[in-house]
């Protein structure tokens, strides 16, 4: 029995990257069966020998996704060379051709994600993961006076501004990452520190 799982988890990562280069490169309208066993180097039969459907390869290349995604981000967070906010836009938009391929086959599924519980499920993991690392720097800021602490409305306002920066810098071939301030510079502005009594 261990062996079958040890051999699942390999067929599952070699789908999911496969999946990740197919949406990468041509888009939700490409992934088909056919393309997904020969980007692989697997057969069909045995694709359907480890998942019973397309939408179990489907929900497996995106939970590898998600959490990929993830990984990428809490490493850049704690290696980040970046101070303060700037760091920021150092863990959440993708620089690297490589990332940005991931984001690409990310927010490619992201609308299925909505109407399909598996999916949503995993999508939702990784928001709210994210607003967890985003918390920590945010408040950490807070603590050093750049911003005022957020609360739960600015945490989704600032990780809807980060997604969208992902989204534009995956799709933009020549992007790459916005200058670190223009991000850490729009969440300071939107955590303004409030002024106190003494200080007005």
């Amino acid at each position: 029995m261990a062996k079958k799982t040890e051999r699942l988890a390999i067929r599952s990562e070699q789908l999911a990257q496969a999946v990740v280069e197919i949406l990468a490169a041509d888009g939700r309208g490409a992934l088909t069966r056919e393309r997904i066993s020969e980007v692989a180097g697997l057969s069909r039969p045995l694709i359907y020998y480890y998942f019973n459907s397309a939408e179990a390869v489907m929900a497996s290349a995106f939970k590898w996704i998600c959490g990929r995604i993830l990984e990428l981000e809490e490493k850049a967070l704690d290696a980040g060379e970046a101070a303060g906010l700037d760091r920021l836009a150092e863990a959440f938009v993708p620089e690297r051709e490589r990332e940005r391929r991931l984001y690409r086959a990310y927010f490619a599924l992201l609308p299925e994600a909505v109407i399909k519980d598996d999916l949503k499920a995993e999508a939702t993991k990784l928001r709210m993961r994210r607003r967890d690392l985003l918390a920590e720097v945010l408040l950490d800021a807070a603590r050093g006076g750049e911003v005022r602490p957020p609360d739960g409305c600015d945490l989704d306002a600032i990780a809807g501004l980060l997604e969208g920066a992902a989204l534009r810098a995956s799709i933009e071939e020549t992007a790459g990452k916005p200058p670190l301030s223009t991000i850490g510079d729009a969440v300071r502005r939107y955590l303004r520190p409030m002024k106190t009594a003494a200080a007005a």
